[in-house]
């Protein structure tokens, strides 16, 4: 707390991974999304190289989905605004499944070359995300063996559940959310306003809080659809909250 108002700032000396567990079905069967969040303390402003989305408390998802039979099929990776979507198939998933036309080499996601496809992977492997500096923006994405991250250019982080995010302690021993809970920035985090982002994507989404980040879980609950999609009228066929949905409106037949 400052000044009696409530201030929250992400600690880089302390990283924590908020993880979590959900299942989802469509009409070819039941999967399981394991979810990994993680937050930053700021996009800094900058004119040269521009930083649209500049901003405090930005976050990154990872979201690998499993089978029944727990084999990973995809891996998709997007900012907590919802923005930079990218879904990355495994060998595992059935060929009927891909988009139409789908590159298996690489795809381009506003400016990043990301993986088109990635290999089969097991518990003696582990999911390496390269996200690229001040931006926090995912570079690359790799399979690689679990003895490689022991290097000591990695620095082991905290697990917690995603629900932790809604009890942040507070010097005073009371608790607080991450995230608004009124209207009408219910739904978003708290001190993520996007000042480029409001002025100049505003009215193309019709949303003067676009760019800042959000829960990510259930629209009903939050209140705010997790779209990743700027166009207005895409809003929910492209709300993450909805995974088949979401999958769906980007071309995925899983």
């Amino acid at each position: 707390m400052a000044n009696g108002k409530e201030h929250i700032t992400i600690d880089p000396d302390q990283p924590v991974i908020y993880f979590g567990r959900f299942a989802f079905s469509t009409g070819k069967g039941t999967y399981i999304n394991r979810i990994f969040r993680v937050h930053f303390r700021n996009i800094p402003f900058s004119l040269v190289p521009f930083h649209l989305a500049a901003g405090n408390n930005v976050g990154l998802l990872v979201i690998v989905t499993l089978n029944t039979e727990q084999v990973p099929l995809l891996v998709t990776t997007v900012n907590t605004c919802g923005c930079y979507a990218a879904v990355i198939p495994t060998v595992s998933l059935p060929p009927g499944a891909y988009p139409k036309n789908w590159d298996k080499k690489q795809q381009s996601i506003y400016g990043e070359v990301l993986p088109g496809s990635l290999p089969a992977y097991t518990v003696d492997d582990a999911l390496l995300v390269t996200v690229r500096p001040e931006v926090h923006r995912v570079m690359d994405v790799r399979v690689v063996k679990r003895s490689m991250l022991s290097d000591k250019k990695y620095k082991p982080a905290d697990m917690m559940p995603l629900q932790s995010l809604k009890t942040l302690p507070l010097a005073s021993g009371m608790t607080t959310s991450l995230y608004y809970d009124t209207w009408p920035l219910r739904g978003h985090v708290k001190g993520s306003i996007k000042l480029w982002e409001s002025l100049l994507l505003s009215l193309v989404s019709l949303d003067f809080y676009v760019g800042m980040d959000k829960e990510y879980g259930d629209t009903v609950v939050s209140g705010n659809p997790f779209y990743t999609s700027l166009l207005p009228w895409n809003r929910h066929a492209s709300d993450m909250n909805n995974f088949a949905g979401f999958l769906r409106f980007w071309g995925w037949r899983l």
